[in-house]
């Protein structure tokens, strides 16, 4: 039996990249989610939103089997975000019917 959670995280265009990589702050969590759990990233999925203009954020995904939710909140909630007020994080254990949403510590 599986214990998914589901996870989306909306930041500002490129929050840290140009100081730290590719997407910045997102390093940070990719880095605990890849060390405890086989190699599971947050993947960028912006680039598939539809319409006729560009979105307008970051956007997130991945799915976690077995998620400490209170380390991983933790490890969320230590970044250092250049834009914290634009950052939102989705989470939707097996168990749950909606979305939770968090927001980083100001």
């Amino acid at each position: 039996m599986t214990c998914i959670t589901n996870m989306i995280l909306t930041t500002a265009i490129q929050d840290g990249a140009w100081m730290n990589s590719d997407y910045g702050s997102i390093d940070t969590i990719n880095e605990y989610l890849s060390k405890n759990y086989q190699g599971t990233k947050l993947y960028s999925v912006e680039n598939r939103a539809g319409g006729h203009k560009p979105i307008s954020c970051d956007i997130f995904v991945c799915a976690v089997d077995y998620l400490e939710l209170n380390e991983f909140i933790a490890v969320f909630e230590k970044i250092n975000w250049d834009k914290p007020a634009e950052v939102q994080l989705l989470i939707k254990d097996h168990n749950d019917l909606t979305f939770t949403s968090y927001y980083p510590k100001t």
